[in-house]
């Protein structure tokens, strides 16, 4: 039977992106908001990877994105946020608003950001569709990309806080199509030694890693169907539906064998994109390990990230940079 790690479940509810609003969250837009969310994370899968909390703040309608950011610093919170702004029930897209610590890492490697009178402190913010947030969060949490591959330098160099980056950042792809959403989301899985496969054809391991694993294993087309998942597709080299092997030996019978699979979006099993999905049970929990042949390792992309950035002056868990430089004197509301 095949079993699945749980690997996000509770732990991306504990821990919610927090979102804030410069309009009042009516229930169309938050709905709009969740449902386009939902889509980016593959909630349809039943373990999404992000989750968000809404924050119906009055005292934020018509504010500044700097002031909101002062306040909520000044109120102890220092993590990036969500905001959602009067355009996105037309365009989609909120602003993903960081910090003010100038020594963040644009300043490092741009010319120095446009400033204006009053404002001595320079908001680090992206605009980007909802549907490219949790991605872009994961991928900035996990250090795979710099919040500055978010603004493309030959659009927004030098950096302009006030700028409305139109249009809004995305990667390209339309997570709510099999096409948009394919080789970005696959699930952990525990499979015995017979609903497995396994090949050393080096047109597929030597496509996957440098150096290359000496196996790749993948599910039987039947187990594969049953739990809503893709099995490699006969006389084919799609290196995205095997999964690699660390191992220098196959696996073996009696073992355990856990391994990474696609979801199948055209599977039965899953809901319509956007629609929160029942977790695929059953489960293993992560705190498993006795018994278990570990061929692939869980990647990044596959874990809950929390991004601490924090504001001047101040030192948080897990930055990549140090203050340096903030301009003197106090922000303007």
């Amino acid at each position: 039977m095949v079993v699945f790690w749980q690997q996000n479940h509770q732990t991306c509810l504990d821990w919610p992106v927090q979102v804030f609003s410069t309009v009042p969250l009516i229930p169309n837009l938050t709905s709009l908001v969740q449902h386009d969310f939902n889509v980016g994370t593959f909630a349809q899968f039943g373990d999404p990877f992000l989750s968000i909390h809404f924050n119906h703040r009055t005292d934020f309608y018509n504010a500044s994105h700097l002031r909101i950011r002062q306040q909520l610093d000044a109120e102890n919170f220092v993590d990036p946020f969500m905001l959602v702004d009067g355009d996105t029930a037309q365009s989609h897209a909120i602003w993903d608003v960081t910090t003010t610590d100038d020594s963040y890492e644009l300043s490092d490697c741009w010319s120095p950001p446009v400033t204006y009178p009053g404002e001595n402190f320079t908001l680090w913010q992206s605009h980007v569709l909802i549907q490219d947030y949790p991605r872009q969060y994961q991928l900035i949490s996990s250090g795979d990309i710099g919040f500055e591959d978010t603004i493309p330098a030959g659009r927004y160099d030098p950096y302009d806080p006030h700028d409305p980056q139109i249009p809004p950042y995305t990667e390209g792809h339309d997570y709510a199509t099999k096409e948009g959403a394919q080789n970005i989301n696959s699930a952990t899985i525990n499979a015995t030694f017979s609903e497995v496969m396994y090949t050393d054809d080096p047109s597929i391991t030597h496509r996957m890693l440098n150096p290359p694993p000496q196996w790749a294993v993948a599910l039987k087309p039947r187990p594969a169907r049953m739990a809503g998942l893709v099995s490699p597709r006969p006389n084919t080299t799609y290196i995205y539906e095997w999964s690699f092997w660390f191992r220098d030996e196959p696996p073996q019978p009696g073992e355990v064998i856990q391994l990474n699979a696609q979801y199948d979006w055209d599977s039965p099993r899953w809901p319509r994109p956007g629609v929160v999905g029942p977790f695929p049970g059953p489960t293993a929990s992560l705190a498993l390990g006795a018994g278990i042949s570990r061929g692939p390792r869980v990647s990044s992309s596959q874990q809950c990230f929390r991004r601490k950035l924090g504001r001047p002056g101040l030192v948080m868990p897990g930055r990549n940079a140090v203050r340096a430089g903030t301009r003197d004197g106090a922000a303007a509301a």
